[in-house]
């Protein structure tokens, strides 16, 4: 009888810190209504690595660490360590929150099980799952609900007790280090001279790479694509062949081509590894030939630290550490 009253309480506290902290979260933020067939697609979403892929695209969603915030851990009596990860869940194609994802992780049997959690304006139906998995689902787990029911009512303190500010100041550091990326349309050369907008590039993908040991180009497969919601700012580079550059051209030269991404992106020179904000006019990056199927020298022409601005970016993490936008070789930050 006293079990099944804990359980009973935990399952009432776990659903109302549910609702308070969804009301407080979403009501800040452009959020969608979830539906429940998109309920049960994010619950499908396998994580390779909770601990590392703390920001990435799946399908049509984008996961993204809430805050920042390393996995709550929780050891009890038993010896079993107990682990519960949040990320946000936004849509991938005009990136409104949708809710949030909590995965808890039983250390011992490495167990996942997962809690899709609505924002307080989804469908009645996508609700109504949620609920249905903190009974059936969370009451079977020993430790779950109390695990899942602390992380919610501290996530749903801090809210109360002005965490936003906080969140504002993580949010800029998050900005930065999200400033490695490219605008959704930059086109990723594919293994096959072909190009494809980076939005649409996927995880196992083959792109066009370039290997640092061999100096050549090379087929790459796509081992993580990030996205990132917000407001960007992107440099950018312009580049003429150092042939045009240093040849008689009576019948003019070739528009010189633009590179752009955001200042921290990392691109190959003949100097080594830099920062695409940090290059100067002058300086040699390497492009694709078609013609010869290899790499040629560009000339930075001209050079602009604040171009465009996105709300979304994405980055990719290739095998080869090195891929192709624009024809234009970048690294792997």
């Amino acid at each position: 009888m006293k079990n099944n009253f804990l359980s009973v309480l935990l399952f009432l506290c776990c659903a109302v810190a549910t609702q308070l902290l969804s009301q407080r979260v979403w009501a800040q933020t452009a959020s969608a209504s979830m539906t429940l067939d998109q309920l049960k697609a994010i619950k499908a979403i396998k994580v390779a690595n909770l601990d590392k892929d703390t920001y990435f695209k799946s399908g049509g969603f984008i996961l993204d660490r809430y805050e920042e915030r390393p996995a709550y851990v929780f050891t009890y009596s038993d010896g079993i360590t107990r682990k519960i990860y949040l990320y946000k869940v936004f849509t991938a194609e005009d990136t409104k929150e949708l809710g949030l994802l909590a995965i808890y992780q039983n250390g011992k049997t490495n167990d996942i099980k997962p809690f899709v959690i609505p924002g307080a304006s989804a469908d009645r139906k996508a609700w109504d799952a949620y609920i249905d998995d903190l009974k059936y689902v969370g009451e079977k787990e020993p430790g779950l609900m109390s695990t899942l029911t602390f992380v919610l009512s501290r996530e749903m303190a801090g809210l109360l007790a002005g965490g936003a500010g906080k969140s504002d100041e993580g949010g800029d550091k998050k900005k930065e280090e999200y400033n490695f990326c490219f605008a959704p349309d930059a086109p990723v050369t594919l293994a096959d001279g072909s190009s494809k907008a980076i939005s649409a590039i996927n995880k196992g993908d083959v792109v066009m790479g370039y290997s640092a040991q061999t100096k050549s180009l090379v087929p790459t497969r796509v081992n993580k694509v990030d996205a990132h919601a917000g407001e960007f700012t992107l440099a950018g580079v312009w580049l003429s062949s150092t042939n045009e550059l240093t040849a008689d051209h009576r019948n003019g030269l070739t528009a010189p081509v633009l590179l752009e991404a955001t200042k921290n992106h990392p691109v190959l020179t003949a100097t080594g590894r830099k920062a695409l904000g940090d290059v100067k006019a002058g300086e040699v990056l390497y492009r694709y030939d078609a013609t010869t199927n290899s790499l040629a020298a560009y000339k930075v022409v001209r050079t602009e630290a604040a171009g465009r601005s996105v709300k979304q970016v994405y980055n990719l993490s290739t095998e080869s550490g090195a891929y192709l936008i624009g024809e234009t070789v970048v690294l792997d930050k």
